[in-house]
């Protein structure tokens, strides 16, 4: 239980170094799911999952030290659930330990200010390109970082960004239509576990 302790804690940590777009609120979109790009410090983006948004929830599908996990959201509630699937396990996140903020159809949610810098083709779709200053949706223990966006009016979702300080999060093969309300919601056989221990344990293990 100590590995898969560990493990579940290292990528929930990696999940929470990147600012998203999604979270509790309410999407009016025609849902779409495609595959999830990200990238860290200025490196190219690569290759981790896929997601799912819908009229229930958003939905990230992702690879991490060889564990296939989950963030789930749905818009009714303020929780995201990191869900741990070869364990059958899921911890409970507060928005303030991510720094997600409460979902808006446009570009710059978690931002004091944006400005629209033109249109651009985004995988063969128009996308709006967007400057986002003034972070407001920093994750515990971050540091404030601008963007420049790429919002999908249709599917009034941000599909791509790429902060200052050289992350970027990107959605690719876009495939638009509406998604079951099955894939937003934890499954029934699935163990709650302590979030607080899990970071206890690995911070002790790291010292």
């Amino acid at each position: 239980m100590r590995t898969s302790v560990t493990i579940a804690a290292t990528v929930a940590l990696f999940l929470l170094g990147f600012t998203y777009t999604a979270t509790a609120g309410s999407y009016g979109g025609p849902g779409f799911s495609g595959t999830v790009w990200f990238g860290e410090n200025g490196g190219n983006a690569k290759k981790m999952g896929s997601v799912h948004v819908g009229g229930a929830g958003f939905l990230m599908n992702i690879e991490g030290q060889g564990q296939q996990v989950s963030s789930l959201i749905r818009w009714d509630s303020e929780i995201i659930w990191s869900l741990i699937h070869d364990q059958k396990m899921y911890m409970e996140l507060p928005p303030e330990q991510s720094g997600w903020q409460q979902y808006e159809a446009k570009a710059c949610v978690g931002y004091q200010n944006g400005e629209m810098q033109g249109l651009e083709t985004m995988g063969g779709r128009a996308t709006e390109k967007w400057r986002c200053t003034g972070q407001t949706a920093v994750p515990e223990g971050g540091t404030p970082s601008d963007a420049t966006v790429w919002y999908d009016p249709e599917l009034q979702f941000g599909v791509k960004s790429i902060e200052d300080n050289g992350n970027i999060f990107e959605i690719r093969d876009i495939e638009r239509g509406a998604q079951a309300a099955s894939l937003f919601k934890v499954p029934d056989d699935y163990q709650k576990l302590d979030m607080s221990a899990m970071m206890e344990q690995l911070m002790q293990q790291q010292q």
